[in-house]
C-alpha cells in the first residue's frame, strides 16, 4: 500500500471512529428512578431537557423503598428518594452512593390529628392510636417528637400503615394520629386537620439523589449533567411563583391529583438541590443512629455512603467558568 493510500485509509478510519463515537454518545442513556413523576415534571416544565444529548429512561415508583431496591439490584442508574431507604441499604454495604441532596421545607413532614380531636399537645397522644410507616420519616418523626414530650412509644397504640392508608384511617376515625409527608399533609390540612408538630428542628427529612457505583464508574458525565439540570429546574421553580404554579398544574394534570393540593404543596416545599456537605452527612448520621438505636439497622459511619466528587456539577455558572 502506498503512503497516500494508507493516509486515506487512516483518515477514513478516524472519521468512522469519530462518527461512531458521536452515535454512541447520542445513544447513551441514563435510567432514572422517579417518584410519581415529580422530578420528570419539574424538569420538563422548566425546559431543562430541551437540548439533552443523551436519553433519559424514566421509571416511576410510588414510594422510596422500591426505588432503593431497584438501585440495589442495578436496574436504575440514579434515583431520587427520602433518606431512610438508602441509609438502610448503606448499613448492608449496598453498591450505591449519595451524589446530591434535595432539601424541602420540613413543614411538609408532620404529625396530624383530626380537626375535632381532643388531642391538643404531643403529650396527649399517650394512650391513643397512631399510624406510621416503619423505617421512614413518619416513624422517626413520631418517636422523636414523643421522646421530646416525655412519652414512650410503648404508651401509644402503633399501627403500621402506608401513607395513603394512614390518611384514610385518620379520615375514617380508625386512628387518632398520623405522622406523614406530602402530599398527604396538605390534603389533610385542607380538610381541617391540625398539625401537632413538623420535622422542623426534630428530624433531617432529607431527600437524596443516589447513584449506583456501576453508573458512577461508567456514566459520570451523564450523572453530573443530570444533577446540574435538576438543580436548574428546582431553581426555576423558586424564581417565580408563576413557575411553581405551572409546575404544580402540570403535575396535577399528569397524575390526576387535586390542583389546589399540588399548588400548596409545591409552593411550601421550596425544594432546593445542593451539594453533599458536612452538614448533610451529619444529619444523615443522626438518622442512622436513630434507626440503629431502635434496632432496625446496624450503626455505621454515614459518611461512607456519600460521594462529594459531584459537587462541581452543582456550582454556579460563574464558579464553573473559573475552574
Amino acid at each position: 500500500m502506498t503512503g497516500k493510500g494508507f493516509k486515506r485509509l487512516l483518515g477514513a478510519a478516524l472519521l468512522g471512529g469519530s462518527l461512531l463515537a458521536g452515535v454512541q454518545a447520542f445513544a447513551a442513556s441514563l435510567v432514572v428512578g422517579d417518584q410519581s413523576f415529580n422530578a420528570r415534571t419539574v424538569m420538563e416544565a422548566a425546559g431543562v431537557l430541551a437540548d439533552l444529548p443523551y436519553e433519559l429512561e424514566w421509571k416511576q415508583f410510588t414510594a422510596g423503598s422500591p426505588v432503593a431496591e431497584a438501585l440495589n439490584v442495578g436496574s436504575l442508574d440514579v434515583g431520587l428518594l427520602g433518606d431512610a431507604p438508602p441509609l438502610f441499604l448503606g448499613a448492608l454495604g449496598a453498591p450505591i452512593k449519595v451524589i446530591g441532596i434535595s432539601q424541602q421545607n420540613r413543614e411538609g413532614v408532620a404529625i396530624l390529628v383530626r380537626k375535632d380531636s381532643p388531642i391538643r399537645r404531643l403529650e396527649d397522644i399517650r394512650g391513643h392510636s397512631a399510624a406510621i410507616w416503619k423505617g421512614s420519616w413518619s416513624q422517626q418523626l413520631l418517636f422523636t417528637a414523643l421522646e421530646r414530650a416525655g412519652v414512650s412509644p410503648e404508651q401509644v397504640q402503633l399501627r403500621y400503615l402506608g401513607a395513603l392508608d394512614a390518611s384514610h384511617a385518620l379520615e375514617g376515625g380508625s386512628v387518632d394520629v398520623i405522622a406523614t409527608w406530602e402530599p398527604y399533609v396538605t390534603q389533610q390540612e385542607l380538610q381541617g386537620a391540625r398539625v401537632l408538630a413538623t420535622a422542623e428542628e426534630l428530624i433531617p427529612a432529607q431527600t437524596f439523589v443516589v447513584a449506583t457505583d456501576k453508573a458512577i464508574a461508567a456514566k459520570r458525565e451523564l450523572l453530573g449533567d443530570f444533577l446540574r439540570r435538576l438543580r436548574q429546574a428546582r431553581d426555576w421553580v423558586l424564581s417565580d411563583p408563576a413557575n411553581s404554579e405551572r409546575y404544580a398544574d402540570t403535575w396535577a394534570e399528569l397524575t390526576r391529583a387535586d390542583r389546589e393540593v399540588a399548588r400548596r404543596w409545591f409552593a411550601r416545599a421550596a425544594i432546593r438541590v445542593r451539594p453533599v456537605d458536612e452538614a448533610a452527612i451529619a444529619e444523615a448520621q443522626k438518622t442512622v443512629d436513630f434507626f440503629s438505636r431502635i434496632g432496625l439497622i446496624k450503626g455505621y459511619p454515614a459518611a461512607s455512603l456519600f460521594d462529594a466528587s459531584f459537587n462541581a456539577y452543582l456550582q454556579s455558572p460563574a464558579a464553573q467558568a473559573a475552574r
